[in-house]
């Protein structure tokens, strides 16, 4: 009985220590100050962006990642729209992520 609570408790702390490490990489930091941003700017608004797309487009240049993914405003909804968010931000350690360009193409 001892044994599987020790184990479990194991499990469960690499299984936590997994995601966490999932989501430490410099792209889906990026993304993620991505989507902080569009949702921003998209305001009220329903809308669907694939963050690990946007994440696996990342291209850094220097200390700036840029990135862009499709993202649907209002989906499913009669004024739906169809664009391409392109992102680009500067990501350094130990400070906060910041965007230093957001642009949504039609």
């Amino acid at each position: 009985m001892n044994k599987r609570i020790v184990f479990i408790a194991f499990c469960m702390a690499i299984a936590a220590c997994g995601q966490s490490a999932n989501n430490d990489t410099p792209q889906q930091r990026a993304a993620q100050a991505c989507e902080a941003e569009a949702k921003t700017r998209i305001g009220e608004k329903t809308y669907q962006l694939d963050i690990a797309a946007l994440a696996a487009n990342a291209k850094a240049v220097e200390d700036v990642w840029e990135m862009q993914a499709p993202v649907v405003i209002s989906p499913g909804l009669r004024d739906e729209v169809k664009q391409t968010l392109e992102c680009k931000v500067r990501v350094q350690q130990g400070k906060p992520n910041e965007v230093t360009y957001i642009n949504f193409i039609f």
